[in-house]
């Protein structure tokens, strides 16, 4: 225990940490609930499989696994919960799921180019 730190303060921490993984797990268990409504209202079965829509919400809720303080994780979840509420409400159409949700195999084994036109890296270079 660092000087200074009492075991309330390091107790109160491990609970609020504690707090927030459940309200993400939480999160995580709302939006898995609505997901099979999800596939049948924009009509994505052609598309994708359920646990692939799964798979990438994990990763997306993993992606944010670094995220320790208390306050930043609960905006990430509001934030999650106000999309979540947007496609529930048919606010986006389904090219945005699509874009957005969907794992195209084609497009992760495409080199994206790292270089410029000639054109581009002279003007960038003044």
């Amino acid at each position: 225990m660092p000087l200074g730190a009492s075991s309330s303060s390091v107790a109160t921490t491990v609970a609020s940490t504690v707090a927030s993984t459940n309200k993400t797990l939480q999160f995580y268990r709302e939006v898995a609930r609505c997901l099979p409504s999800i596939v049948t209202q924009y009509k994505l079965q052609e598309l994708t499989s359920l646990s692939e829509l799964r798979r990438v919400l994990s990763d997306r809720i993993r992606a944010n696994a670094g995220v320790k303080e208390a306050g930043a994780r609960d905006v990430l979840i509001y934030k999650g919960r106000e999309e979540l509420e947007m496609i529930l409400m048919n606010h986006k159409q389904r090219h945005h799921l699509v874009r957005d949700y969907v794992r195209n195999p084609a497009e992760d084994t495409m080199e994206k180019p790292m270089r410029g036109s000639p054109f581009l890296e002279k003007y960038l270079r003044g």
